[in-house]
């Protein structure tokens, strides 16, 4: 009896002593490999940050998807739309503002909170829990000036961007409240 009390001590020793090394954690959870994809997104979703405020629709574009899908921040039947439909929707953009502009982070409650997440250690749908960083969620503000009128105007804006093999946004649902920008831009001409 004495031995194995002996033994089993030993095992609960040996086994609470035992540490995954941090390589062995990293390449359980992906770790390394999926940072570097996901800091790779985050380059390609500041990419097409700066192309919009530069009114850059070729490299804008060239940071989407041939194939993308994408479901608006405006209600249409909640269609999912295509890439020719997403570039129609920028040049709108970029006909009515200059200055776009993201600033990643902006309008959290934690101002230290970083404006970009991947992975999901808890989700709702049965086997969804996932470390792969393809499923980038993005938080912050956009703002503009209204060309017409020099509104300046702010949007608080979630994203969620999923992104393919060469590392491109191949399906952006984007959330934001468009009535807003209207609002904004109506109460600087009452007040001008």
């Amino acid at each position: 009896m004495k031995k194995i009390f002996t033994l089993m001590t030993l095992v609960v020793l040996v086994l609470s002593s035992c540490q995954m090394s941090p390589e062995a954690d990293a390449k359980m959870s992906g770790g390394q490999e999926d940072q570097a994809t996901f800091e790779k997104q985050i380059e390609t979703h500041t990419t097409f940050a700066k192309a919009f405020n530069e009114e850059n629709m070729e490299m804008l574009m060239s940071t989407v998807a041939d194939t993308l899908k994408w479901s608006p921040a405006f209600y249409n039947e909640n269609k999912i739309l295509g890439v020719e439909d997403f570039k129609s929707q920028i040049q709108v953009y970029f006909d009515q503002f200059d200055e776009v502009t993201f600033h990643p982070g902006e309008g959290l409650i934690n101002e230290d909170a970083p404006a970009y997440w991947a992975g999901s250690h808890y989700s709702s749908g049965e086997g969804m829990v996932t470390s792969s960083p393809n499923g980038m969620r993005v938080y912050g503000t956009w703002s503009a000036i209204h060309t017409e009128t020099g509104a300046k105007i702010y949007n608080k804006y979630y994203g969620v961007l999923n992104f393919n093999s060469d590392n491109k946004v191949a399906e952006i649902s984007d959330w934001m409240d468009i009535s807003g920008m209207q609002a904004q831009i109506e109460n600087h001409v009452a007040n001008n």
